[in-house]
Protein backbone atom coordinates (compact mmCIF):
# COMPACT_ATOMS: atom_id res chain seq x y z
CA UNK A 1 0.00 0.00 0.00
CA UNK A 2 1.46 3.48 -0.59
CA UNK A 3 0.24 6.33 1.10
CA UNK A 4 0.29 9.73 -1.08
CA UNK A 5 -0.99 13.15 0.10
CA UNK A 6 -1.70 15.24 -2.76
CA UNK A 7 -2.07 18.61 -3.16
CA UNK A 8 -5.24 19.76 -4.08
CA UNK A 9 -3.38 22.80 -6.23
CA UNK A 10 -1.96 20.03 -8.36
CA UNK A 11 -5.80 18.61 -8.72
CA UNK A 12 -7.80 21.55 -9.26
CA UNK A 13 -5.88 24.17 -9.32
CA UNK A 14 -6.21 27.82 -11.22
CA UNK A 15 -5.58 26.05 -14.48
CA UNK A 16 -7.48 23.20 -14.18
CA UNK A 17 -5.13 21.05 -15.97
CA UNK A 18 -7.57 18.33 -17.42
CA UNK A 19 -4.81 16.49 -19.01
CA UNK A 20 -2.39 15.96 -16.25
CA UNK A 21 -5.23 14.63 -14.20
CA UNK A 22 -6.50 11.96 -17.49
CA UNK A 23 -2.64 10.91 -17.01
CA UNK A 24 -2.79 10.81 -13.07
CA UNK A 25 -5.83 8.78 -13.32
CA UNK A 26 -4.36 6.75 -15.43
CA UNK A 27 -1.38 6.06 -13.23
CA UNK A 28 -3.60 4.98 -10.48
CA UNK A 29 -5.44 1.75 -12.76
CA UNK A 30 -2.05 1.12 -14.09
CA UNK A 31 0.33 1.43 -10.43
CA UNK A 32 0.87 -2.29 -9.34
CA UNK A 33 0.66 -1.45 -5.72
CA UNK A 34 -2.21 -0.40 -3.79
CA UNK A 35 -2.35 3.46 -3.78
CA UNK A 36 -4.75 5.40 -0.58
CA UNK A 37 -4.62 8.74 -2.18
CA UNK A 38 -5.60 12.00 0.33
CA UNK A 39 -6.54 14.89 -1.51
CA UNK A 40 -6.05 18.79 -0.82
CA UNK A 41 -8.47 21.59 -0.69
CA UNK A 42 -6.59 23.99 -2.81
CA UNK A 43 -7.91 26.44 -4.69
CA UNK A 44 -11.00 25.51 -4.47
CA UNK A 45 -10.61 25.30 -0.37
CA UNK A 46 -9.06 28.52 0.25
CA UNK A 47 -11.88 30.55 -2.14
CA UNK A 48 -14.77 29.72 -0.22
CA UNK A 49 -13.15 29.91 2.88
CA UNK A 50 -11.74 33.32 2.04
CA UNK A 51 -16.28 33.99 1.19
CA UNK A 52 -17.13 32.00 4.43
CA UNK A 53 -14.76 34.68 6.62
CA UNK A 54 -16.12 37.62 4.41
CA UNK A 55 -19.55 36.77 5.82
CA UNK A 56 -18.38 36.15 9.33
CA UNK A 57 -18.95 32.59 9.70
CA UNK A 58 -16.84 30.64 12.51
CA UNK A 59 -13.50 29.01 12.12
CA UNK A 60 -14.98 25.37 12.93
CA UNK A 61 -17.54 25.90 10.36
CA UNK A 62 -14.71 27.51 7.60
CA UNK A 63 -12.76 23.76 8.37
CA UNK A 64 -16.35 21.88 7.44
CA UNK A 65 -16.18 23.78 4.52
CA UNK A 66 -12.69 23.21 3.31
CA UNK A 67 -13.62 19.16 4.05
CA UNK A 68 -16.16 19.52 1.89
CA UNK A 69 -13.79 20.96 -0.95
CA UNK A 70 -11.19 18.21 -0.44
CA UNK A 71 -13.89 15.68 -1.00
CA UNK A 72 -15.11 17.55 -3.73
CA UNK A 73 -11.49 17.08 -5.53
CA UNK A 74 -10.97 13.83 -4.81
CA UNK A 75 -14.37 12.91 -6.19
CA UNK A 76 -12.17 13.69 -9.35
CA UNK A 77 -9.95 10.70 -8.83
CA UNK A 78 -12.37 8.13 -8.89
CA UNK A 79 -11.33 5.65 -11.55
CA UNK A 80 -13.31 2.25 -12.64
CA UNK A 81 -10.46 0.43 -9.79
CA UNK A 82 -11.23 2.79 -7.00
CA UNK A 83 -13.68 2.96 -4.34
CA UNK A 84 -16.45 4.64 -5.44
CA UNK A 85 -17.62 6.91 -2.62
CA UNK A 86 -15.26 9.20 -0.71
CA UNK A 87 -14.26 7.57 2.62
CA UNK A 88 -15.25 10.15 5.58
CA UNK A 89 -12.84 8.88 8.22
CA UNK A 90 -10.06 6.88 7.94
CA UNK A 91 -11.76 3.55 9.29
CA UNK A 92 -14.30 3.83 6.28
CA UNK A 93 -11.14 4.02 3.90
CA UNK A 94 -9.36 1.01 5.26
CA UNK A 95 -11.91 -1.01 5.56
CA UNK A 96 -13.08 0.21 1.65
CA UNK A 97 -9.22 -0.79 0.32
CA UNK A 98 -9.83 -4.67 1.57
CA UNK A 99 -12.17 -4.62 -1.55
CA UNK A 100 -10.66 -1.94 -3.83
CA UNK A 101 -7.35 -1.88 -5.15
CA UNK A 102 -7.20 2.44 -4.95
CA UNK A 103 -8.97 4.39 -2.13
CA UNK A 104 -9.35 8.19 -2.81
CA UNK A 105 -10.39 10.77 0.41
CA UNK A 106 -10.19 14.22 1.86
CA UNK A 107 -9.93 15.62 5.12
CA UNK A 108 -12.18 14.09 8.02
CA UNK A 109 -13.11 16.29 10.67
CA UNK A 110 -11.99 20.11 11.58
CA UNK A 111 -8.14 20.59 13.12
CA UNK A 112 -6.60 17.89 10.89
CA UNK A 113 -5.58 19.13 7.36
CA UNK A 114 -5.19 16.46 5.04
CA UNK A 115 -1.52 16.09 5.71
CA UNK A 116 -2.25 15.13 9.05
CA UNK A 117 -5.29 12.49 8.09
CA UNK A 118 -2.69 10.95 5.50
CA UNK A 119 -0.11 10.61 8.26
CA UNK A 120 -2.56 8.88 10.66
CA UNK A 121 -3.97 6.80 8.08
CA UNK A 122 -0.27 5.34 7.53
CA UNK A 123 0.46 4.94 11.28
CA UNK A 124 -2.99 3.55 11.45
CA UNK A 125 -1.73 1.10 8.31
CA UNK A 126 1.78 0.64 9.55
CA UNK A 127 3.37 2.22 6.36
CA UNK A 128 6.92 3.75 7.11
CA UNK A 129 6.25 6.32 4.73
CA UNK A 130 4.11 8.79 2.62
CA UNK A 131 5.16 10.78 -0.16
CA UNK A 132 3.53 13.96 -0.43
CA UNK A 133 2.73 15.90 -3.89
CA UNK A 134 3.38 19.14 -4.16
CA UNK A 135 2.96 21.79 -6.26
CA UNK A 136 6.37 23.65 -5.08
CA UNK A 137 8.06 19.64 -5.22
CA UNK A 138 10.32 19.90 -2.19
CA UNK A 139 11.42 21.66 0.69
CA UNK A 140 13.58 24.99 0.02
CA UNK A 141 15.49 26.94 1.95
CA UNK A 142 13.74 30.21 0.69
CA UNK A 143 10.74 30.32 -1.42
CA UNK A 144 11.73 29.27 -4.70
CA UNK A 145 8.62 31.32 -6.53
CA UNK A 146 10.05 34.14 -5.02
CA UNK A 147 13.78 33.80 -5.36
CA UNK A 148 15.81 32.38 -8.32
CA UNK A 149 18.79 31.17 -5.72
CA UNK A 150 16.77 29.55 -3.66
CA UNK A 151 17.97 25.81 -2.83
CA UNK A 152 16.55 22.24 -2.32
CA UNK A 153 17.15 20.59 1.01
CA UNK A 154 17.59 17.13 0.01
CA UNK A 155 17.01 15.70 3.67
CA UNK A 156 15.80 17.11 7.00
CA UNK A 157 15.19 15.02 10.07
CA UNK A 158 11.70 15.73 12.28
CA UNK A 159 13.37 18.04 14.37
CA UNK A 160 14.90 20.20 11.82
CA UNK A 161 11.38 20.06 9.93
CA UNK A 162 9.64 21.38 13.08
CA UNK A 163 11.92 24.37 13.76
CA UNK A 164 12.19 25.43 10.12
CA UNK A 165 8.45 25.47 10.14
CA UNK A 166 8.11 27.85 13.45
CA UNK A 167 11.11 29.62 12.49
CA UNK A 168 10.07 30.53 8.94
CA UNK A 169 8.04 33.77 7.90
CA UNK A 170 6.81 31.71 4.30
CA UNK A 171 3.71 30.39 4.12
CA UNK A 172 3.48 26.83 5.78
CA UNK A 173 1.86 24.93 2.87
CA UNK A 174 4.55 26.14 0.49
CA UNK A 175 7.47 25.76 2.12
CA UNK A 176 7.63 23.31 4.64
CA UNK A 177 4.57 21.50 3.25
CA UNK A 178 3.57 19.46 6.69
CA UNK A 179 1.47 21.43 9.92
CA UNK A 180 2.94 20.85 13.20
CA UNK A 181 0.78 17.82 14.45
CA UNK A 182 1.33 15.85 11.18
CA UNK A 183 5.02 16.09 11.52
CA UNK A 184 5.06 14.98 15.47
CA UNK A 185 2.37 12.64 13.70
CA UNK A 186 5.47 11.15 11.57
CA UNK A 187 7.93 11.51 14.24
CA UNK A 188 6.34 9.16 16.55
CA UNK A 189 5.96 6.40 14.39
CA UNK A 190 9.17 6.83 12.49
CA UNK A 191 7.19 8.01 9.20
CA UNK A 192 9.20 9.00 6.14
CA UNK A 193 8.30 11.85 4.37
CA UNK A 194 9.21 11.98 0.62
CA UNK A 195 8.06 15.47 -0.36
CA UNK A 196 7.90 16.04 -4.52
CA UNK A 197 6.24 17.52 -7.38
CA UNK A 198 3.87 16.90 -9.29
CA UNK A 199 6.07 14.94 -12.27
CA UNK A 200 4.41 11.08 -12.66
CA UNK A 201 7.28 9.97 -13.28
CA UNK A 202 9.41 11.35 -10.57
CA UNK A 203 6.66 9.72 -8.60
CA UNK A 204 6.71 6.32 -9.76
CA UNK A 205 10.53 6.09 -9.21
CA UNK A 206 9.71 7.10 -5.67
CA UNK A 207 7.47 3.69 -5.47
CA UNK A 208 9.89 1.94 -6.81
CA UNK A 209 12.92 3.28 -4.63
CA UNK A 210 14.38 4.49 -6.96
CA UNK A 211 16.53 8.13 -7.22
CA UNK A 212 14.17 10.68 -7.18
CA UNK A 213 13.55 14.55 -7.31
CA UNK A 214 12.17 15.90 -4.12
CA UNK A 215 13.32 16.01 -0.45
CA UNK A 216 12.35 13.66 2.33
CA UNK A 217 12.15 13.79 6.07
CA UNK A 218 12.98 11.46 8.51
Amino acid sequence: MVVISLGGSIVAGEDMNVEYLRRFRRFMDEEEEKLFIVVGGGATARRYISMGREIGMDEYSLDDIGIEATRLNARLLITPKTYPKIPENIEEGIIASKSYKNVVMGGTEPGHTTDGVALLLAEKLGEKQIINMTSVGGIYDKDPRKYENAKIIPKMSYDEAKRFFLETNMDAGLNIPFDLLALKIAERSKIKIYVVGKDIENLRRVIKNENYKGSVIE
